[in-house]
């Protein structure tokens, strides 16, 4: 398969630029002209086009939420009995976003020739994952694929809800942090030194409160490209660090074992494994490959290198309890939960379980962290700007003692 890039009219008059993987230029153009569309040009992308097409579709191209409801929808479509290449021929006419229009009617027109559907959206593994490749790979040779669609539309939604609910408890607190440094800076750098060279020509005696801020001042302006150089460098560092293996690996351990934020950070994980590995074995996956898709869940190179110890364990014919058990990172609620549905031959609803017990731990822990945080910040303002005030007036006072006398 080749990637050309596109610019077409469409029969509304629309110009859309874009890609496409066909197998080769006549493909190309056979598929615009089969939707009426009027070809301005098709040609085969650059190395170097391919790779800022994989960043626009990343960053710039199709939202996680329109993947997901996309997903529903087919699900919808598909359960009613509506055929799975109508189905994608409705939601293709619908789709407002241009660039997941196309790649719904490419995939429409591949199964059409007789491609499996899993394999036609294993062409686009950025807007499909190997989890959603997986499921319906499960669900088409189960003959299952309308419970196999409708199970991923469900993990999308609890996906987007946990992402939404994080998002809505961090903003907050990040507008307030940013406004404080903005505040503050600008009072440091800006407005307070000027009050302070008066203090100085007057060779008065300064309070220890009124020098502290002179010396933070003095330092903000006098070396605040250093500064700001100095926590790019740190940040590149740290970057390149994490690129290696060993240092995502120390960066990675560290993250489940910060306070407070660690073990929310682990059970986010938990959860999403869980809910995959369980979505998986429901749609007819063998628990072996169920492991291998989920690692696509976790970017944590610790949680990774434990699913691959479980997977190896379980092919050696080990008890897979206490394969958790070992791992070290599992809560013991887990491993509780994977041995009694071993035990019943259940495991699938078990893992579910943890999923939704976590879901309810990790809501519970936003809402309390956003409550949490708002008055700690606004505290730490006020005391802050009261200091700067305090360190101003001072002063003040004392010359105004000075005068009296």
């Amino acid at each position: 398969m080749k990637i050309f890039k596109y610019v077409v009219q469409e029969p509304g008059g629309k110009t859309v630029r874009g890609f496409l993987e066909m197998k080769d230029r006549a493909e190309a153009f056979s598929f615009f002209r089969e939707r009426k569309y009027r070809i301005q040009s098709v040609e085969e992308a650059s190395k170097l086009e391919v790779s800022l097409r994989g960043l626009l579709e990343k960053f710039g191209g199709v939202s996680r939420e329109s993947i997901v409801l996309f997903m529903r929808q087919l699900s919808t479509l598909v359960h009613s009995g509506l055929p799975l290449a109508q189905a994608l021929e409705s939601l293709a006419k619908q789709e407002r976003n241009q660039k997941l229009k196309v790649v719904v009617e490419t995939i429409k027109s591949e199964i059409e020739k007789g491609t499996p559907f899993s394999e036609a959206l294993g062409r686009y593994p950025v807007l499909f994952s190997q989890l959603v490749v997986g499921m319906v790979q499960g669900g088409e040779a189960a003959g299952i694929l309308d419970q196999a669609l409708e199970r991923l539309s469900y993990l999308g939604l609890q996906e987007l809800e946990i992402r939404t609910k994080l998002r809505a408890a961090l903003t907050y607190p990040v507008i307030l942090i940013g406004i404080a440094i903005f505040v503050l800076s600008f009072l440091l750098i800006s407005a307070v030194p000027k009050f302070l060279d008066i203090f100085r020509s007057a060779q008065a005696e300064l309070p220890l409160a009124t020098t502290i801020l002179l010396t933070v001042s003095d330092v903000l302006r006098k070396f605040w490209i250093f500064i700001l150089g100095g926590i790019a460098v740190v940040s590149v560092a740290i970057s390149r660090y994490y690129a290696t293996p060993q240092g995502r690996h120390v960066l990675d351990a560290l993250y489940i074992r910060l306070p407070l934020f660690g073990d929310i950070y682990l059970k986010i994980a938990v959860a999403r494994l869980t809910r995959s590995i369980s979505a998986l074995t429901k749609s007819g996956i063998p628990l072996l490959q169920a492991l291998t898709i989920s690692k696509g869940v976790t970017n944590n190179v610790v949680v990774l290198e434990s699913i691959d110890r479980i997977r190896a364990g379980i092919s050696q014919g080990k008890n897979i309890t206490e394969l958790f058990q070992r791992a070290g990172i599992f809560p013991q609620m887990v491993v509780q939960m994977v041995s009694v549905g071993e035990n019943t031959g259940k495991l699938d609803e078990m893992l579910n379980e943890v999923a939704n017990f976590y879901d309810l731990e990790i809501e519970y822990f936003l809402r309390n962290l956003t409550s949490s945080l708002e008055p700690v910040l606004l505290l730490f303002m006020g005391v802050m700007v009261g200091f700067i005030a305090l360190a101003v007036l001072m002063p003040v006072f004392n010359l105004v003692k000075v005068f009296r006398q």
